[in-house]
């Protein structure tokens, strides 16, 4: 194609989320468990009050501003990296903002990838991994997250650089996350390689997970001087600001002079791509980690506990009906195992031809939980059955 780089991918790009979602949205009478996003039991997006709040006190100049930094605000970066490793990482780190978990993600990808290196992601995983992969070249290996031989296997496979991407705990589509243990034999793994390896770890949705959720954190103090661990976090959730577009990427690794190369190299690419960081959302992140935490941790434990009654209700009639479903632990989404991508798709448009609006996953298909109220919840699952 003329005018564009010779490797660009010309196909049609129509977004398999967005474009359902906003099918729901005009069938008022549907049940819509697309949007990965939180809504409370009216239905309507959940927002936190206490972000709120800080968003109003913030001065029209201050919301109008560029950040002091292409790497974000200084008060943000302390309070970001706080709030994220909750003092669970006595190693060398360094933070960059960025817009969003997306962003930390394409800062981590193309810092550390050439065209035609390999990634190595979940088989069933978040659809942007593949679309990030393939626009920049990069090729792609998908493991079984319920199998850790077979990731063993994949890693021990790559000839060069290891890229692991890990979406846990909450993953997404399937809920799952991996216990310290498990944790603890895939940092084994990378440290015993004796070359470099990249650990991603995907957390956008952590702060949903029961537990000790970030225990494995702890594990990042013992990593070689080949592995480098990267964290990708997001305030879109964190928060339920998802407009906002704020997160960060957390770089940990035993040379603190080579992290701050690193990051003078975050921010550089940064610069040359989205150039600046949202600075009211960054304002009003650092006043409710600093001045309203106390609130903040109630609003976020009243979610979690509204999320998991649903989770509860969804799970427990799903087991009733015999609707078949991949295992999982937390988050907030739940995947109805359909291996067959062909029925795959003839499922779902059923399910829309029933008003019931669902996400297209590889080998499934995604109910956002988090989406859907109580009272629509109640006999999803029973649908689901009918349909497949």
């Amino acid at each position: 194609m003329k005018f564009v780089r010779q490797n660009e991918n010309t196909n049609r790009y129509v977004d398999n989320i967005f474009s359902v979602t906003n099918l729901a949205k005009k069938d008022p009478e549907g049940i819509n468990a697309t949007a990965g996003c939180l809504y409370d039991e009216e239905g309507k997006m959940l927002t936190y009050r206490c972000v709120q709040e800080a968003e109003k006190e913030l001065t029209a100049a201050q919301k109008a501003a560029y950040a002091s930094s292409p790497a974000g605000n200084k008060e943000y970066l302390d309070a970001i990296s706080s709030f994220v490793l909750e003092e669970k990482v006595s190693n060398h780190y360094q933070t960059v903002a960025s817009p969003g978990g997306t962003g930390a993600l394409s800062m981590a990808f193309n810092l550390c990838l050439d065209e035609g290196d390999t990634i190595l992601y979940p088989e069933i995983a978040w659809g942007n991994y593949k679309v990030m992969s393939e626009e920049f070249g990069y090729r792609i290996l998908n493991y079984d997250v319920y199998d850790l031989e077979d990731l063993f296997h994949k890693i021990d496979s790559i000839e060069g650089k290891v890229f692991l991407v890990v979406n846990s705990p909450c993953h997404n589509p399937l809920g799952h996350s991996y216990t310290y243990d498990q944790w603890q034999k895939i940092i084994d793994k990378l440290n015993g390689l004796h070359k470099e390896a990249i650990l991603v770890c995907d957390i956008a949705y952590i702060d949903y997970a029961n537990g000790d959720p970030k225990k494995y954190f702890t594990l990042f103090n013992e990593i070689s001087d080949d592995l480098l661990v990267l964290i990708c976090a997001s305030c879109s959730k964190a928060f339920s600001c998802y407009g906002y577009r704020l997160g960060c990427l957390i770089a940990i690794n035993n040379d603190e002079e080579f992290l701050e190369h690193f990051a003078n190299l975050a921010s550089r690419y940064g610069r040359a791509t989205w150039s600046n960081i949202n600075n009211g959302g960054m304002q009003t992140v650092s006043k409710v980690l600093l001045e309203k935490r106390a609130e903040y941790e109630q609003e976020l434990k009243e979610a979690k506990a509204m999320l998991k009654k649903r989770s509860d209700l969804f799970l427990k009639q799903a087991k009733e009906c015999g609707l078949d479903l991949y295992d999982l632990s937390d988050g907030f989404f739940a995947t109805v195992r359909v291996p067959d991508n062909a029925l795959r798709d003839q499922i779902h448009q059923r399910l829309m031809d029933e008003h019931i609006y669902t996400i297209k996953v590889n080998k499934g298909i995604r109910v956002a939980l988090c989406s859907v109220p109580l009272d629509k919840l109640d006999g999803l699952a029973e649908k689901l059955k009918e349909q497949i």
